[in-house]
């Protein structure tokens, strides 16, 4: 569907004028942006301009939103190894740019993506070249710290949790069978950082360890565009 909201003469330069003024708004700069893919909007349709969008290894894909009126977004069917899309960009409004999260990370190849919004008909490719190197995935390992089933009842389960990168948003849960006892989010360690922790129990939790003398809790460390980490153990 097209809408037209403004000329396209002259629509190259102003494409590179809105780039580099939201680009600057980030703190993107532009030997960065000049390597990476930059995936754009078409200003006049519910569509990505054709492209080609290809970069190197290691790098990410900028998505420019700059010239459109509209909401859109970036992402791929293809799942991560932490079972969410290989890469997206979020939603933003028009007038704005923001990264693709998670391409720094793929291997060479070509990537469909497409906008959430407006489906199939807004879609497109992105393709890593075999050209520097990709980024290490986010890589975190957790482990049980000893601790007796009175003190995990009193006060939580406590985790060692080993980081092999730098990674953010890493969530830790515990559970019971599939009931879930507690959930610890938003840490962030930097490479080869260890870090223990209490995963606090819930109300439900709680009750769902409060009998028996030996119960059998997993714990489970996720982060985002990594693979996750399981341990289990039994508690007396």
């Amino acid at each position: 569907m097209r809408h037209n909201v403004r000329s396209m003469g002259g629509m190259g330069s102003r494409i590179a004028l809105g780039l580099a003024v939201a680009m600057a708004a980030l703190g993107i700069t532009a030997s960065v942006a000049n390597a990476a893919a930059t995936i754009q909007s078409d200003p006049e349709a519910y569509a990505y301009l054709p492209g080609p969008y290809v970069q190197g290894l290691g790098e990410t894909a900028i998505f420019d939103n700059s010239l459109s009126p509209a909401l859109h977004d970036v992402t791929t069917d293809q799942l991560g190894p932490d079972g969410g899309p290989l890469f997206f960009a979020s939603v933003v409004p028009g007038g704005q740019v923001t990264s693709v999260k998670g391409t720094e990370y793929l291997k060479a190849g070509t990537y469909p993506f497409y906008c959430t919004l407006h489906g199939s008909s807004m879609s497109g490719e992105l393709t890593i070249q075999p050209t520097g190197k990709a980024k290490p995935r986010p890589s975190v390992k957790a482990s049980f710290v000893n601790q007796k089933l009175k003190q995990v009842r009193k006060s939580g389960v406590r985790v060692k949790v080993r980081s092999g990168t730098a990674s953010k948003g890493v969530a830790l849960i515990a559970r019971k069978g599939k009931a879930v006892l507690g959930i610890k989010r938003g840490l962030s360690f930097k490479a080869g950082q260890t870090k223990t922790m209490t995963v606090p129990l819930t109300k439900s939790g709680r009750k769902a360890i409060s009998k028996g003398k030996v119960v059998q809790i997993s714990i489970q460390a996720t982060v985002q565009f990594g693979k996750p980490s399981s341990a289990t153990r039994k508690v007396r």
